[in-house]
């Protein structure tokens, strides 16, 4: 099943470049987005464990962050498209 996930990490993991191209290379994130310092949204069906393991492999397993799915009791302001990923688990189409 699909589940969104908010990685938060410290600049020890690395750069916004640098995480994303971690990310990148991981078969379990499905897709990413970003609209927060030092967060990203991550779509993926392994569980958090499974995808935090990953992270640390392919960062060389330095750096601190935290891997939690986004269950139902949340609340923010975010853009449309980010909540559109977190609520629908999938991209929001172009208009």
């Amino acid at each position: 099943m699909r589940k969104a996930y908010l990685l938060v990490h410290s600049e020890t993991l690395g750069s916004r470049d640098q995480v994303k191209a971690v990310l990148n290379r991981l078969p379990e994130v499905l897709t990413w987005r970003y609209d927060l310092p030092h967060s990203f949204y991550i779509l993926s069906e392994a569980d958090a464990g499974t995808l935090a393991r990953r992270i640390r492999e392919e960062s060389g397993n330095k750096g601190r962050f935290i891997v939690t799915e986004i269950a139902s009791n949340k609340y923010g302001w975010l853009t449309p498209e980010s909540w559109y990923l977190i609520n629908q688990k999938r991209t929001k189409p172009k208009s």
